[in-house]
């Protein structure tokens, strides 16, 4: 059973980077993209307006499809150490407090290409801390699902950035949910 809870934590390790990576590879071709479809079209018009929605919603889709398969490998490791349903004598804990892992998220969503309509975006984002402090699965809760969508991709963005303490039940570590507020600041 170790070796495979070890195989099952490598190759998420391996993929997890990969996932970040597609996220990249997204971004970059929609700057290149739009790079070129501004310097054919220097002057906002209708067909620019248009080509660059197409543009977003080609970022959107390929944001999507890196989520699915790095969902996929986060429900393989879950299924390995699934998250207790017990009260717990300690919850999961970032090494850097909460605070700062909001603020993560915060500085790594990237929503401005979006041009959205509030100021505000607020949402819920649960996710697990398996027993060995890996942060895995974000699901947010929100009212667009695109939006949400890019904030879970900032999850992966920053997971490494810092460490999660798994929950405790009597001294032990065990897997647990975590449940964190979002309020997203949007630029004008």
């Amino acid at each position: 059973m170790k070796k495979v809870l070890a195989s099952v934590f490598i190759f998420a390790f391996i993929f997890g980077g990969a996932q970040v990576s597609e996220f990249q590879r997204a971004d970059s071709r929609y700057e290149r993209k739009k790079t070129a479809l501004y310097n054919k079209y220097p002057k906002p018009n209708d067909l620019r307006t248009k080509k660059e929605w197409l543009l977003t919603e080609d970022k959107i889709t390929a944001y999507k499809t890196a989520l699915d398969k790095a969902s996929l490998d986060d429900q393989k490791m879950i299924a390995a150490d699934p998250p207790v349903k017990t009260k717990l004598t300690k919850e999961a804990e970032y090494d850097k407090g909460k605070a700062a892992f909001q603020k993560l998220i915060y500085e790594a969503v990237d929503l401005d290409f979006l041009n959205f309509s509030s100021d505000t975006y607020k949402a819920t984002m649960t996710f697990v801390v398996d027993s060995k402090g890996n942060a895995l699965y974000p699901q947010v809760k929100g009212n667009n699902e695109d939006v949400n969508a890019f904030i879970e991709a900032a999850f992966y963005r920053i997971k490494d950035k810092g460490k999660w303490k798994p929950a405790e039940d009597k001294g032990k570590p065990v897997s647990s949910s975590v449940s964190i507020s979002l309020a997203l600041n949007f630029k004008k």
